[in-house]
């Protein structure tokens, strides 16, 4: 299985991102402060437990727009696409 697409609206300091991606690896370059971690932590939030950086609900909403924060990932399985995503009802 690889991610074909990680959509992140209002997830910390990211808005608006949607990443489109194939089956070679990912390499996260950018300043401190820059999200690098953020995509990741998306990421965790998409499998049972807490996520990566252990943050708080309310961590997770981006502070400049307070509507719903949302975390979608697509994905090309041996079963066909498949779609994961969790967020905040408003």
């Amino acid at each position: 299985m690889h991610f074909t697409q990680l959509t992140l609206t209002n997830f910390r300091n990211h808005r608006d991102l949607r990443l489109e991606l194939t089956a070679a690896p990912v390499v996260l370059t950018g300043l401190n402060g820059s999200g690098k971690t953020n995509l990741l932590e998306a990421i965790s939030l998409l499998v049972p437990g807490r996520g990566l950086c252990r943050a708080t609900p309310s961590e997770w909403q981006n502070h400049v727009d307070v509507s719903p924060w949302a975390v979608m990932v697509e994905a090309e399985a041996i079963d066909g696409p498949m779609r994961f995503a969790t967020g905040r009802d408003p």
